[in-house]
Formats: C-alpha cells, structure tokens, sequence
C-alpha cells in the first residue's frame, strides 16, 4: 500500500488558483482519495463546489484508475458548538464519463467508516 499526504494546488471555477488537503491511499483494490477543505488557507473555491472537477484532475495528475478509485470529503472540525463546523466525512458518489466525473453525490459517513476504507 501507497500513501499520499500533502497540500494539493489547483485551479478551481473559472482557473482561481484553490487549494486543498489531499491524501491518496493506493490499496490492492484500488484508491481511496481524501480531500480535505482548508476554508481560510484556501485562496479559491471549496471543494465541494468544485468536487467532480478536482477528482478529474486528481485522476489525471496521479495516474489513478478512475473506476478503481473512492472519494472523500473532509471538512475538519471548526472549533465550534454548531453542527455544521464540525469534523465531517463523505463519501462522494461520481459517474465517469470516460473523460470527466459528473453528478456527485455525497453520502455522509463517520469517521471510523473512513478507517475501514482506508485499512
């Protein structure tokens, strides 16, 4: 098993320069992509405006199998009392169109579901 864990820059709506956590577990039966949003440390757009766009070009840029490949998206934990600023993971259904993923949906997921993903 292959282990991928850094800042991952790319272009975002209309090329604005975004940034992401990105961490890709490369395992017998495929991949498991986890990116991550960094609200303040990212200059662009959130990734979950911009999921199905980043996870082509993650695809593309690393090499990944897309049929072989899961998403997750991580929001970390915001330091608040309100449920919606707190750690959260979901897994992103998206269809392959043979060039690009289209029609995410997000099915949310505890974090211990990510570690049985992960192994």
């Amino acid at each position: 098993m292959s282990y991928t864990d850094r800042m991952f820059d790319f272009k975002g709506q209309w090329d604005a320069p975004s940034r992401c956590g990105l961490k890709i577990i490369a395992k017998n039966d495929g991949n498991v992509v986890i990116v991550t949003e960094l609200f303040e440390n990212n200059p662009g757009t959130s990734v979950t405006s911009f999921i199905a766009g980043l996870a082509t070009v993650i695809v593309k840029e690393f090499g990944l199998e897309p049929e072989k490949t899961r998403f997750i998206e991580h929001c970390p934990d915001r330091g608040s009392k309100l449920d919606h600023y707190q750690e959260s993971f979901d897994l992103v259904r998206l269809r392959w169109d043979g060039e690009w993923y289209a029609d995410p949906e997000w099915v949310r997921i505890t974090k211990h579901g990510v570690d049985e993903m992960i192994g």
